[in-house]
């Protein structure tokens, strides 16, 4: 009896332990439907969940006595008493204290209704729908005034971002500054995209000059993920994509480019046709009667797969956050021999020591392998006249007859390859030790080291070895080290309700050192290890080492005056290493000023508004883009060699040094005017801004008289001026269906304002072509242009050819305009051309219904242009090669676009090439299925997704190429661009 007793007593301890925890359920909304990603947490506790996609949670192990905490950033938090209740639903309220979210800034952050200079956000789960580890991709169409051009196509290549317009003529001098997590990255698509949480983009002078001289270009703000209080998470995304080839033109079939030739070789005064035999070659001929044509790019081009892999854990209590990642890329190209693959590894720790004194910690490790086709397969104008392969399918060397000696470039691909390995090492060390409560002081380190070693090798059997070289190998390895300290001091006092303060005191030190090796070898044992292999003869070494250092000196002061009048000024001075010793110092200060009227007592009744901010900013920035020993003189290697013996040398360089170089400075005004309307319905941004830069960095050819042949040196200003616009719209936001519209519109306008101030004979500004990038630059034009005569169509019967200034043309031929009426075209009938577009824009639709969600990006660009150097070889209009197939000129049918064949070189080729290169674009469709999480919440999964992605599905554009933005050839010509794709991707996110 005693026993049962006790029995009984320890089974109403059991049930009364257990009754004090249970699982609570709910529902979180606002006034417009259910809210996904809301925080829920144990008041008190690490015990926290976050609301699913219905803004649905369930949270375990709660007992009567906890209070259950919602919070979510621009609204309210609320706590809840959990009690005897088991479902909690509650609607929150938004923050009317916090229009809206916390974005980041230079060193620091701000309340987004308190960012006076120009700062957009890029929402970044819409932009990591697209299929890439070019995180460039991924803002074109996000922000106004940010245009994105294709640079490189090939698997891990990149893309050019310009902000607001060529501000510079340097080599790299309009490229944007890129910081992560506050520090500087010398390229963005050192970010997995996966890992990234917040990017912002500084576009006027108040918001980037704290940056300085770095940030002319604008500034892209990227944040990653970090670790956040409550339970362990672990995510997963994965996706498999397949690339088919994009592109709007076709070439000439076999029979097709019979025809052109034999219409090049058409006599043009009788109209009669040569024979065959004194066309074509005997090789050719047997093609034609044996009807074997090549299709080159149906031979060269594959489809090719994607595959991405992507692994993080968070966690996080009050002293403890932690957020790692491992991720996995790896993409085939549809051209053989090229593909990138990367595995990146991510830390980020953050440490509270103590009450004052907190510790961050981020480490990147990258592994990375890029293969690139190798030599040029013009598989665009190569003729289809052509034996590739043997009868017996086996490669052959001399592809177009025994008698011709060039070497079919399948062959040199087979004896080839190029591959490149980049090891990348990232640590950022901080510590934030708050001196006083509202006193802060950061010491914030970095080191970087990027190896990039380069091999290439040609086989004994590659067109190379033709002169006899047993194996031609090339290795290259590139040391870059970075170092960074960064002191930073913050103090915000508390004065009173009416006035806000802000200071910020920043001294950095930042050196970037480059050390490039580079061998040349031949004579290998053998092609079985490439250019691993033992050679016997070293041809080249070359040893090349830069440095750059940068001091900085900055601070910034925030005034705010009853939370509607703001206030920044900035102030930083920068002295660089690449400039003269009396120059290496530039001052940029900046100061902006903010308006938040819709708080004034007279537009308090006008509900219509919700928000109406203007602002207006003006400030300097500087540009260093110079390479480091440009203002000194420097030598160039030139061995002497005595008999069998090669002895060191040395010439002075090409280049004549510069003592006075200095920086090139940019001024901006920029006025905005940020508005919500209708209770939230719509929002957006309307902006104008005026960029001068003056002291351009400008490369001169000079005489060669002086022993030199060109110079850097500062003369001229250029100006760029726009407008941009964005507008989001919440058409419908129901319970189970919303619909939200964004708009993105873009116009930038360049022009030269001065050069050297030298005049010609006629009073008139003498051009300057710059010797680095080929540009003429004229007073009153866009630094990016044309210099050519106007084209004005094809030569017809009956035209008045005598008087047209080309009288030696005939019905077929080219025409352009004889601007000055001289009866002759030279370089004075010449026109600048702007290639730059009119205006450019997105639109974009995000639509959900109960567990789907589809997403479409729209991107425009219009009245761009660009030269075809395709439609501009004169060996296509010959029947040479072949091209871009056209409906050409014959007498029988005159076309009044494209010139007609003839044996000799058309004049005016250029001119005619040049083509308008706007396009419309279907850039992304992403249809995604949140699965129910209690499908899967047996097995702890929180959330699941499933998603199909196209990507570039249908371009609408006349420029006849593979992407609208690239030529169909290299920039060398020695080959065809590497096409842009088409891309369909099937993806899954899982949270657990």
């Amino acid at each position: 009896m005693r026993y049962g007793f006790l029995t009984w007593i320890v089974l109403l301890c059991t049930a009364y332990g257990y009754s004090q925890t249970k699982t609570v359920t709910g529902t979180v909304s606002d006034n417009m439907g259910p809210m996904p990603g809301v925080n829920v947490l144990v008041k008190g506790t690490t015990n926290g969940v976050v609301t699913d996609f219905d803004g649905e949670f369930t949270i375990d192990d709660v007992s009567n006595d906890d209070t259950l905490v919602f919070s979510y950033i621009g609204f309210v938090s609320q706590e809840v008493p959990v009690g005897t209740q088991t479902e909690i639903n509650i609607t929150l309220s938004e923050d009317t204290q916090a229009l809206d979210e916390v974005v980041v800034v230079g060193y620091g952050t701000q309340k987004k209704s308190n960012v006076i200079g120009s700062v957009t956000s890029v929402e970044v789960e819409e932009a990591t729908n697209v299929p890439t580890t070019n995180v460039s991709e991924m803002l074109r169409g996000r922000a106004a005034g940010v245009q994105v051009n294709l640079g490189d196509a090939r698997p891990g290549g990149n893309s050019n971002i310009v902000i607001r317009g060529n501000v510079s003529v340097a080599p790299g001098g309009n490229s944007p500054l890129i910081i992560v997590d506050g520090l500087p990255f010398d390229n963005l698509n050192d970010v997995a995209p996966d890992d990234i949480a917040n990017i912002e983009i500084l576009k006027d002078a108040s918001s980037t000059a704290i940056y300085g001289s770095r940030a002319s270009n604008g500034v892209i703000l990227v944040t990653t993920k970090r670790g956040k209080v409550g339970k362990a998470t672990v995510n997963y995304h994965g996706y498999t994509t397949v690339q088919t080839l994009t592109k709007n033109f076709n070439q000439y079939t076999g029979s097709q480019f019979i025809d052109l030739r034999r219409e090049a070789n058409r006599n043009r005064f009788t109209g009669d046709y040569l024979s065959d035999e004194n066309i074509f070659t005997p090789f050719e001929l047997e093609a034609i009667e044996n009807q074997n044509f090549v299709d080159w790019e149906d031979l060269v081009l594959r489809d090719a797969v994607i595959q991405s892999h992507a692994l993080s854990f968070s966690a996080g209590s009050e002293k403890t956050k932690v957020f790692s990642s491992v991720n996995y890329f790896s993409q085939e190209g549809i051209i053989p021999n090229s593909g990138f693959d990367r595995g990146t590894f991510k830390l980020n720790l953050e440490q509270k020591i103590s009450d004052k004194l907190t510790f961050l910690g981020i480490i990147n490790y990258q592994n990375a392998k890029q293969d690139r086709e190798t030599g040029g397969i013009n598989f665009t104008t190569i003729t289809p006249l052509a034996q590739p392969y043997t009868a017996d399918g086996e490669l052959q060397k001399f592809y177009l007859g025994p008698s011709n000696t060039s070497v079919n470039p399948l062959w040199d691909q087979r004896e080839s390859v190029d591959e490149t390995k980049i090891n990348l090492t990232d640590v950022n060390l901080s510590l934030i030790y708050d001196i006083a409560p509202n006193l802060s002081y950061t010491l914030k380190t970095f080191l970087r080291n990027r190896n990039t070693n380069q091999g290439v090798y040609r086989s004994s059997l590659h067109s190379a070895g033709d002169e006899g070289i047993d194996g031609l190998g090339v290795l290259s390895n590139t040391l870059f080290k970075q170092v960074l300290v960064e002191n930073i001091l913050n103090y915000t006092p508390q004065i009173n309700d009416k006035h806000s303060l802000d200071l910020t005191a920043v001294q950095a030190f930042d050196e970037r050192r480059t050390e490039y090796t580079q061998l040349d070898k031949s004579g290998f044992t053998n092609d079985a290890l490439g250019f691993n292999g033992n050679a016997t003869e070293l041809l080249n070494n070359v040893r090349d080492v830069s440095q750059r250092r940068l001091l900085s000196f900055l601070g910034r002061v925030r005034y705010g005056y009853m939370d509607k009048y703001l206030l920044e000024a900035t102030a930083r001075a920068d002295g660089a290493s690449v400039f003269a010793e009396n120059n290496k110092w530039g001052f940029f200060p900046a100061v902006s000023l903010a308006w938040k009227m819709h708080m004034e007592p007279f537009m308090q009744d006008i509900d219509a508004i919700n928000e109406m901010k203007f602002r207006v900013s003006y400030g300097t920035t500087g540009n260093q883009g110079i390479n480091p020993l440009e203002s000194l003189g420097v030598a160039d290697d030139l061995p002497y060699v005595f008999g069998d013996e090669t002895v060191a040398g040395a010439t002075a360089s090409s280049r004549l040094p510069n003592p006075d170089l200095k920086w090139e400075t940019t001024t901006t005004l920029n006025a905005g005017v940020d508005f919500r309307l209708f209770n939230n319905l719509f929002q957006g941004t309307f902006e104008y801004y005026k960029a001068n830069t003056t002291d351009l960095l400008l490369d001169r050819a000079i005489a060669g008289t002086t022993g030199f042949n060109v110079i850097r040196f500062n003369s001229g200003e250029i100006q760029n001026q726009g407008i941009e616009a964005s507008l989001t719209s919440n058409i419908i936001r129901k319970e189970d269906f919303s619909w939200s519209l964004g708009l993105v519109f873009s116009r930038n306008r360049n022009e030269v304002i001065s050069l050297t101030g030298e005049l010609d004979d006629e009073g008139n500004p003498i051009d300057i072509t710059d010797a680095n990038s080929g540009r003429r630059l004229s007073v009153g034009q866009s630094i990016n242009n044309i210099w050519l005569p106007k084209y004005d169509g094809i030569y017809q019967e009956g035209d008045d050819i005598a008087g047209s200034g080309n009288p030696l043309a005939q019905p077929g031929d080219v025409r352009v305009i004889d601007q000055d009426g001289n009866g002759q075209i030279d370089n004075r009938d010449n026109v600048f051309i702007n290639t730059d577009p009119d205006w450019y824009g997105s639109i974009t639709n995000t639509i959900t219904y109960k567990n789907f969600d589809l997403f479409a990006d729209i991107y425009i660009v219009q009245n761009a242009t660009r030269l075809n150097p395709v439609l501009a070889n004169g060996e296509l209009w010959k029947g040479a090669i072949n091209g871009i197939r056209t409906k050409y000129y014959t007498p029988e049918y005159p076309s009044t676009e494209y010139p007609r064949p003839k044996p000799d070189t058309h004049l005016h080729l250029f001119p005619f090439a040049v083509r308008d290169a706007s396009y419309v674009r279907l850039r992304t469709l992403t249809l995604g299925y949140n699965i129910p999480r209690d499908t899967f919440s047996k097995i702890g999964l929180q959330s699941a997704k499933i998603y199909l992605t196209g990507t570039n599905l249908f371009t609408f554009t006349d420029f006849k190429s593979y992407s609208p933005e690239q030529t169909p050839l290299n920039n060398d010509q020695n080959g065809s661009a590497f096409p842009e794709t088409r891309n369909i991707t099937l993806g899954v996110k899982l949270g657990f």
